[in-house]
């Protein structure tokens, strides 16, 4: 009987955690690309102070995420070299417990399994979670969700001082954490008044934080990066709560659809929420306040508007819609639930779709020419026929060097298929005056790799090149 009982208390995240590798499957498939190499060039450490300076030295952009990106990328590529499938292992694995502890905090809320699983699976659902469910570097999004979650859990069972150690730790996952006081403030101002005090030493925290952070690392003045406080915070606002509704990001891969389907759609969510969130009452009004502290760092970018920033905020949607099922208006918010799982699933499995793919155009690219290199070795490579997007995905950001790999580079001529938005492809090509003299002498190969196959194009080259 205890067993029997445990599997139904377990039922929820468990069905949730199917629904994730059932939905999500090729997120495991998925390759490196594009910025996932530049955290793959982390170390390796030549003694322990190095290795604290490579996990708490500010990185790109002047982040400071010690156990998000610098030990996650330093401490698999250190056990298991370079191989996706691990990495994926723990996105994953990370994913599955923000479900199991989003239960435990919906069991709290609204005394409800099913509740506590629709919350999970609309969590699940929206097209920003998939994105992280893909995307090896953003692992942050994943996990600063944790840590948001179980600090929350922990006030809740009136655990204050493992609270705070859990919050504290989550600074280091991602700046989005520094938004955990306000969200615990606002549970005690809903459901426990009197305890209000108790969140005040978070708020220290956060605030020491803060400023650490921005002496450390200051905030750049120019750039996607760069702070902006004016009124396009409100756009920016708009526009990512029409992100979060779905119809936006459904119709942004089903661009041949009838433009008036978006706003429209838009428009039947935004009631139908607002619907749920009076419905829900505290649990919703809890949910809401998760959705606009954790959007509320990102809102002064108004340059570096991207899906995944979504995915903390997201669960403040999923929130809403899950406390409004243990409410009297369950039929109407049953129908709300599967039109948002209507209009969100076909969009996350397309966001998975492109990812994989381009993952994939990645991995062709850059295997095949490890292969080539393995089986020819001592010459230097020059690539030709890269289009566009194995540039972006598998080229720009060195994944050869990764590999121990500092012979290969753009065949003189290969740029002008490439149309980068930053415009450096011409910075990866070997000068003719360097290049030709070493294809002449036999010590460099031109690799054709169009389509994703390498094949040896050197006499080809070099006759269109009038070399001898």
């Amino acid at each position: 009987m205890p067993r029997r009982f445990d599997l139904i208390r377990w039922a929820p995240p468990l069905t949730a955690t199917f629904f994730l590798f059932l939905f999500y499957w090729r997120g495991l498939d998925c390759w490196f690309f594009q910025d996932d190499f530049g955290w793959l060039h982390l170390g390796p450490a030549k003694s322990f102070q190095d290795f604290l300076h490579i996990l708490f030295a500010p990185k790109a952009h002047g982040n400071i995420r010690p156990w998000s990106e610098n030990l996650f990328f330093y401490g698999l590529k250190a056990l298991f070299g370079v191989n996706p499938l691990p990495f994926r292992i723990v996105v994953f694995a990370t994913m599955a417990a923000n479900l199991f502890v989003l239960d435990a905090v919906m069991r709290r809320l609204t005394s409800s399994a099913a509740a506590s699983l629709a919350a999970q699976l609309c969590w699940l659902a929206n097209p920003a979670v998939a994105a992280v469910l893909c995307w090896t570097c953003i692992y942050n999004q994943a996990q600063y969700v944790f840590f948001i979650l179980l600090p929350l859990l922990l006030l809740m069972q009136g655990r204050y001082l493992a609270q705070a150690i859990v919050f504290a730790l989550g600074l280091g996952s991602l700046e989005l954490v520094v938004m955990y006081p306000a969200i615990a403030a606002l549970y005690v101002l809903l459901y426990e008044r009197d305890k209000l005090r108790r969140t005040l030493p978070l708020f220290a925290i956060s605030a020491t934080f803060t400023v650490l952070h921005f002496w450390v690392a200051p905030a750049p003045h120019s750039g996607p990066y760069a702070l902006q406080f004016d009124t396009r915070i409100v756009k920016t606002l708009a526009a990512y709560t029409q992100m979060v509704l779905g119809p936006e990001r459904l119709m942004h891969f089903q661009w041949n659809w009838p433009s008036w389907l978006l706003p429209a759609g838009t428009a039947l969510m935004v009631l139908g929420v607002l619907a749920a969130l009076y419905a829900s009452r505290r649990a919703g009004l809890l949910g809401l306040g998760i959705y606009l502290f954790l959007l509320a760092p990102v809102l002064p970018l108004p340059d570096h508007i991207m899906d995944y920033l979504l995915t903390g905020p997201s669960l403040g949607l999923a929130i809403i819609l899950g406390a409004a099922l243990a409410t009297s208006w369950r039929k109407f918010v049953v129908t709300l639930c599967v039109f948002y799982l209507a209009v969100c699933l076909p969009a996350s499995w397309q966001v998975v779709t492109w990812n994989h793919a381009r993952s994939h155009i990645s991995r062709d690219l850059v295997l095949g020419v490890i292969n080539y290199s393995r089986a020819h070795p001592g010459k230097f490579l020059l690539l030709t026929g890269m289009d566009t997007d194995q540039f972006v995905a598998g080229f720009g950001d060195l994944p050869f060097e990764v590999h121990g790999m500092f012979n290969v580079l753009l065949a003189p001529g290969a740029e002008q298929n490439i149309h980068d938005a930053a415009g450096i492809a011409p910075l990866y090509v070997m000068k003719p005056e360097k290049s030709f003299p070493l294809l002449a002498a036999g010590q460099a190969v031109v690799l054709d790799v169009a389509g994703g196959r390498v094949r040896d194009a050197t006499a080809e080259y070099m006759r269109e090149k009038g070399l001898p």
